[in-house]
């Protein structure tokens, strides 16, 4: 067996991922993408630096450092697709291929791609599995039936545009949807949403597409998206269980708690009776 690679762009889960990796026994290496917001870690030395637009260089520095194995983690920005970038060859004629440019478009093309390389792109997680919520809610106070009726429509338009590969999270209120993610993000999409609720308080659901292919963008949330919501008149955030990565799951929900917001980790059954079992965390993972 050969080598794992991360595909690194901004953010922690790429720091987390080799932290798990390398406790597995794993040899990984970053490949770390120079147009994201990538920081240096505690591994420099492992550490190899590449283009995102340079797909044939990619495929280059897999054969040269023997991975075999990529594991996609971290932030790239949407908007990058819209900029300058210089692509080489390989990465025009993958363009060429796509039927849209949408993620899991981009993605799909670039994983058949590279499995004729011999490297497979794996799941997301297969490293992250202690950032997972199972069913449950995991803050004290149960919600009312007002905000559970908000949950369960903000739920199921979350899945909706999740599905139309336009983004993941949607704001509602009173059973209306005040702001839906696209290119600009979650936190940007929080912040509109809460510009409208005002002295109200709105619900956030942010959910994965049905059949989620876990290889690829896994909805991801962290203490920054409390503290936005908290900033902007948020009082709920509703996820998919077991498909939604929680960065620092301990800190995460004492965050929740400490800024009075519910956090509810739904699955496709009775939302009521998710609201009436409040779960701890040795339940993740």
């Amino acid at each position: 067996m050969g080598r794992l690679g991360i595909l690194a762009g901004g953010g922690e889960l790429p720091h987390i991922g080799m932290r798990e990796a390398l406790a597995s026994g794993e040899d990984p290496v970053f490949l770390s993408i120079i147009e994201s917001d990538f920081q240096s870690g505690e591994y420099p030395e492992r550490e190899y630096p590449i283009h995102i637009a340079k797909i044939g260089g990619l495929i280059k520095a897999c054969k040269k450092l023997k991975v075999d194995r990529l594991l996609l983690l971290g932030k790239v920005k949407k908007e990058i697709i819209f900029k300058n970038l210089n692509f080489d060859l390989k990465a025009l004629a993958l363009l060429a291929r796509m039927v849209n440019r949408h993620d899991y478009s981009i993605f799909r093309t670039i994983a058949e791609d590279f499995e004729k390389e011999g490297i497979q792109i794996i799941s997301q997680k297969v490293y992250l599995k202690s950032l997972l919520l199972s069913e449950g809610r995991y803050t004290k106070r149960p919600l009312d039936k007002r905000q559970l009726l908000d949950v369960e429509f903000g739920m199921e338009y979350a899945e909706k545009i999740a599905l139309l590969d336009i983004g993941q999270t949607v704001v509602v209120l009173d059973k209306s949807v005040l702001a839906v993610e696209a290119v600009e993000g979650t936190d940007q999409a929080i912040r509109r949403g809460g510009s409208f609720a005002k002295k109200a308080k709105a619900v956030v659901c942010k959910s994965s597409k049905p059949s989620q292919d876990d290889r690829f963008d896994l909805p991801t949330v962290g203490t920054n998206t409390l503290l936005t919501m908290h900033e902007n008149h948020c009082e709920i955030l509703a996820l998919r269980d077991s498909e939604t990565l929680v960065v620092d799951p301990e800190e995460f929900i004492r965050l929740a708690e400490k800024l009075k917001i519910h956090i509810l980790s739904i699955g496709r059954g009775n939302l009521s009776k998710i609201n009436r079992s409040q779960k701890k965390l040795t339940h993740i993972g």
